[in-house]
């Protein structure tokens, strides 16, 4: 189970430096839309991938936002400032219906190997989990399972969807393969694993500019640091902005817990 609703809340009210890629005319829309929420924190607009991330690195914000920035060249600062070999992402929607749940991986070049899917699983619930969330994870595939005769790409991607839930239950997590059905993943996952980046970017472009449903954003689930990915195309940041200042708050609360 998750809770966006919670974690924007508490977002509203930390006051906490969320650095953000925008010009100036969409952060003042962006300002004005968090004030009205009742936001405490400071968003500072970055024109530059290079001194959104150096900024990020360096502690000047607690917290990162892409906005529009080219995503080509903010993730390659990322790698190069964080030390990480490649940038994983779970992106947080909600459908038509209210449905909210974390989709991976969506990025063209991500998840393209059964391995490579683990590790964003593994990275997402490892992110996730100790802010309080519980997660159970549903595993789409290319086709039914009585598909497996209509093409070789077909079969190979039923049975790494049928491998990846054993892998996945037996390291103790709570995982079911749902084949191409979609809907029925969303329905009763918190954790929507794509077969491979290009059709999870497909999915999440479909739900959010085709279907009506809410992107709040794609953190980067691999680096302590929080970083909030976001599409180009979206007209308001602001909840992108919010998610992000709540994350960082959870996980500043977490490792005073510790």
């Amino acid at each position: 189970m998750i809770d966006v609703g919670a974690l924007l809340k508490l977002g509203c009210k930390s006051p906490v430096r969320i650095g953000i890629g925008l010009p100036e005319e969409m952060l003042v829309a962006t300002n004005r839309r968090l004030e009205s929420l009742g936001c405490r924190f400071d968003l500072i607009s970055f024109k530059d991938p290079a001194g959104l991330v150096s900024a990020l690195s360096e502690g000047k914000v607690e917290a990162a936002v892409r906005g529009t920035l080219s995503s080509v060249k903010v993730l390659a600062e990322l790698k190069k400032k964080f030390g990480i070999a490649e940038v994983m992402r779970a992106a947080i929607l909600e459908d038509a219906h209210g449905k909210q749940f974390l989709l991976t991986p969506v990025g063209i070049d991500e998840g393209r190997d059964l391995e490579g899917r683990l590790a964003l699983v593994r990275s997402t619930m490892d992110y996730f989990t100790p802010i309080g969330w519980s997660i159970s994870i549903g595993v789409l595939s290319r086709g039914r399972l009585e598909d497996k005769h209509r093409g070789e790409d077909i079969r190979s991607s039923i049975e790494e969807g049928e491998e990846m839930v054993e892998v996945l239950n037996g390291e103790g997590r709570e995982a079911k393969h749902h084949a191409i059905l979609i809907e029925e993943a969303v329905r009763e996952s918190d954790l929507v694993v794509a077969p491979d980046g290009v059709t999870g970017n497909l999915i999440f472009r479909a739900m959010h500019f085709v279907g009506g449903g809410k992107a709040y954003g794609a953190p980067v689930v691999n680096m302590d640091k929080v970083f909030v990915d976001t599409s180009r195309s979206k007209a308001d940041f602001s909840d992108a902005a919010r998610l992000a200042s709540g994350l960082a708050e959870a996980k500043a609360r977490c490792v005073h817990k510790a």
